[in-house]
């Protein structure tokens, strides 16, 4: 699982990175903007990192959509259906099935045994220096 965690650390902050950059830029811009410019980042995106991304196994994948849902508070489905719209997240989601990958399920290392071993590994991870915490970083709490 470290190995696995220490493999898609890389890709998970640079996930949260453009995430927060399409945000801020969405922020300004007006809704009729709002389409155009979400389409040509997803394109943008996916030339640059869709390759990279398909090398990942489905545990790693798992792991990835676990941190976006720490950093973010929202599951993986929800991001995407906040930006592309809630036909596209349903098809990832088919898609994240297939793959044994479930964009829907919440982070909760209180509840979920591998997600406990992934907040341990992280937390002892940051604090040995082996990764940088992300912008923004929390000790996590469950949001009731």
């Amino acid at each position: 699982l470290k190995k696995k965690l220490n493999r898609v650390y890389p890709y998970f902050i640079t996930a949260l990175e453009q995430y927060r950059d399409i945000q801020d830029e969405l922020s300004k811009i007006d809704d009729e903007q709002k389409r155009a410019y979400i389409k040509k980042r997803q394109e943008q995106l996916a030339n640059q990192y869709e390759k990279q991304l398909r090398d990942l196994t489905t545990t790693e994948g798992r792991i990835f959509a676990k941190l976006m849902y720490r950093a973010t508070g929202k599951p993986v489905y929800d991001i995407i259906k906040e930006l592309r719209g809630g036909w596209s997240a349903f098809w990832w989601n088919v898609k994240g099935n297939i793959a044994d990958v479930d964009i829907k399920e919440p982070y909760d290392p209180y509840a979920n045994r591998q997600d406990a071993f992934v907040e341990s590994l992280l937390q002892s991870n940051w604090n040995l220096g082996y990764l940088q915490p992300y912008e923004g970083y929390r000790d996590f709490k469950i949001k009731k």
